[in-house]
């Protein structure tokens, strides 16, 4: 018993003296670790573990150099404290972000002999420096760790020959096709480092212009050769990235085929005559284009009038031939249509040549060109009011629309901008001028609209005329009426015309509609050499020759008052015969309910001029013999007084006082008419009338 315990105490002290011979401290490429570890057969190890770290290149051959080719590896080997290799321990890999870049992701375990091995290269193309590679693992719980430094050394990036697809022949016009190029570091693909490739074309388009290689050190893009002018003509394309040479390939490009003529446009769609006011010149625009619908550049087209009888001219004034163009980066061409001395409709024709310059059936027409006069004829001239009656003779601000409806002599439109002046003997204009609006485009299933007229209000206000009747006169530039003798629209001796002289407002102040038909002194006119001054009570004469003209019209608005002056005249009663029988009765056999009195309503304002257009009137009837004592009434009234039609009215568009006929029923002496007028400014005048 006593030799045992000697023996267990002689070997606790060795083991003691064991563990007192363990520790110390690692440095770059040396290991380090702790106080103990544990075998893979889980038997306990008392000392510290130990982990070395180096740096080959893929020749195996240490270095301390590390570029961005990715062929540096780092090669960690981790014994436990009896120097056997620790297999199946993760090793954890870590650095400066910033320089580097460690795969597989920081961790890798040891294998078989206790190595574990992490692929090491610069964190971008620009990373410059130097660092410390760390890596750390864990036995049996305690740490062994171990460092090493290194430098980045510059990458060498070079770019392989540019594939573009040499193999598959000519690229159809506005065709694609991939283009791809290699990217490498060292003279190893990149393919661990991504590197930015910027491709380029010197016509098309690439798409997209930088990529990023992928996986094995390719980058890759698709070149269109999508414009007309790259049709038969070889294509450069550029690949670069910084700090390699930049590559280049030709892609040839075929030719292009023309398959079809479109019609693009006609603008305007209506011109005017020469010499006229308005627009004497449109464009007309054609395009050619392959099967595909894509744009020619270089294709000839002939373009031709459909109508040369009429003085219309092509491309240049005066010619009527046809002209042969050339398509441009777009594909088309364009031609100006110019106007001629007679008013019609045409289009152009556009004509694919072949390349000996004979013409194809390929071809397309425009659309309808129309060619006006523009010029405003007096006998196509009428201005009109909105309302011919506003009740504007006490009330200031009321308006009305005034309109000038204006043609040429052939009755087509005037130019869109043509200027109307107006002038008022009382009120005011807003504005006093007004031009004629722009045409309305054309659409799919509308041609182009003229409008050919304009507008402007006129507003009450200032001195009234003492009979409430205002003359308005709109004078516009156009030429006078003539008779084509000829029937070439142009004016020649021979022909007559209509001598216009100056134009003057008419508003003597007549009481019955404002105007005598002559021109009285004071009157406005309009200067217009080298007519003479209008003469007081005969008129403005003109200058014997034909040409241009202020062509006019006048109207009269009235200013009614808001009081109405309502009158009525009854009529004798009226007989009334039922269905004529073998022998006609005299007029004491029939009932008096068939004898039907009637009144002739006069509804005017104080002026005798029409009440405000639509001012409102109704009427009732009031049976006062009904209510009479029986001895005052009629002998033999039957029923109740009524009218006999309508009892509301609407005051029309006029300007004179408007007459109601009314029929009576059973009206006799003492019943009355009563009529209530309201104007639209809710102006009301109430009136009845005692039947005699």
């Amino acid at each position: 018993m006593r030799t045992t315990n000697i023996l267990n105490l002689i070997g606790g002290l060795l083991l003691v003296a064991l563990v007192g011979c363990g520790g110390g401290g690692g440095s770059a490429g040396t290991p380090s670790g702790g106080a103990g570890s544990t075998t893979p057969t889980g038997t306990t190890t008392v000392g510290t573990p130990t982990l070395s770290i180096a740096l080959a290149n893929s020749a195996g051959v240490a270095t301390n150099s590390v570029s961005a080719s990715g062929l540096v590896f780092a090669k960690v080997t981790l014994k436990d404290s009896a120097g056997k290799v620790v297999a199946g321990t993760k090793v954890t890999f870590s650095g400066d972000a910033l320089l580097i870049k460690i795969s597989p992701a920081n961790e890798v375990l040891t294998d078989s002999s206790g190595v574990a091995t992490a692929q090491i290269s610069a964190a971008s193309l620009n990373a410059k420096g130097a660092g410390t590679l760390i890596a750390s693992a864990l036995v049996a719980g305690i740490a062994a760790t171990g460092n090493i430094d290194f430098q980045l050394s510059p990458a060498n990036l070079t770019l392989s020959a540019l594939d573009v697809g040499s193999s598959l022949g000519v690229l159809a016009a506005f065709g694609n096709r991939t283009v791809a190029v290699v990217a490498n570091i060292d003279g190893v693909a990149a393919i661990s480092t991504p590197v930015q490739i910027t491709f380029a074309a010197s016509c098309g388009s690439v798409s997209p212009t930088t990529a990023i290689t992928d996986g094995s050190g390719k980058a890759s893009t698709t070149y269109a050769a999508n414009s007309v002018n790259c049709a038969g003509t070889n294509v450069i394309i550029t690949a670069s990235a910084v700090g390699a040479t930049p590559q280049f390939g030709t892609i040839a490009v075929a030719g292009t085929v023309a398959t079809n003529v479109q019609f693009i446009s006609t603008t305007p769609q209506l011109i005017y005559l020469k010499d006229s006011v308005g627009t004497t010149q449109a464009q007309v625009v054609f395009r050619a284009v392959d099967s595909a619908g894509n744009a020619l550049q270089f294709k000839k087209l002939r373009l031709s009038l459909s109508n040369v009888s009429t003085g219309v001219s092509l491309n240049t004034v005066g010619n009527i031939l046809p002209v042969d163009l050339t398509t441009d980066s777009a594909g088309q061409v364009t031609a100006a249509v110019f106007s001629g001395t007679v008013p019609t409709s045409l289009n152009v024709k556009a004509t694919l040549l072949n390349d000996n310059n004979q013409p194809t059936v390929v071809f397309s027409d425009s659309n309808l060109l129309t060619v006006a006069s523009g010029r405003p004829t007096q006998s196509a001239l009428s201005l009109s009011l909105g309302a011919l009656s506003i009740q504007g003779f006490n009330t200031d601000g009321v308006r009305t629309t005034v309109t000038l409806a204006m043609a040429d002599r052939q009755g087509n439109p005037v130019p869109p901008g043509t200027q109307v002046n107006f002038v008022a003997e009382s009120g005011v204009l807003l504005p006093a001028v007004c031009f004629v609006p722009p045409v309305i485009p054309a659409t799919a299933t509308s041609p182009a609209i003229p409008v050919s007229s304009c507008t402007v209000n006129f507003s009450s206000s200032g001195t009234r005329p003492f009979n409430g009747r205002v003359s308005i006169l709109a004078y516009t530039a156009g030429e006078e009426d003539f008779v084509d003798n000829n029937g070439n629209n142009i004016f020649d001796a021979g022909d007559s015309f209509t001598d216009l002289g100056r134009a003057f407002r008419d508003d003597n102040g007549q009481a019955t509609s404002g105007a005598n038909g002559v021109y009285d002194s004071g009157e406005f006119q309009v200067p217009r050499l080298p007519t003479l001054a209008c003469v007081n009570g005969v008129g403005c004469a003109g200058d014997g020759v034909w040409g241009a003209a202020d062509v006019r019209q006048q109207a009269t608005l009235v200013l009614a008052t808001g009081a109405a002056n309502p009158s009525a005249v009854f009529r004798p009663a009226v007989l009334i015969l039922p269905p004529q029988p073998a022998i006609p009765p005299s007029i004491e056999d029939l009932p008096p309910s068939t004898r039907v009195p009637g009144v002739a309503l006069t509804i005017s304002d104080l002026n005798g001029n029409s009440m405000p257009t639509g001012s409102k009137i109704e009427l009732t009837t009031t049976d006062n013999s009904l209510n009479a004592p029986i001895l005052s009434r009629e002998p033999a009234s039957f029923g109740a007084c009524s009218l006999s039609g309508p009892s509301s009215y609407t005051v029309p568009n006029t300007l004179s006082r408007l007459v109601l006929n009314l029929l009576l029923n059973n009206c006799t002496r003492g019943d009355a008419v009563n009529v209530v007028i309201t104007t639209p400014l809710g102006f009301v005048t109430s009136a009845g009338f005692i039947v005699p």
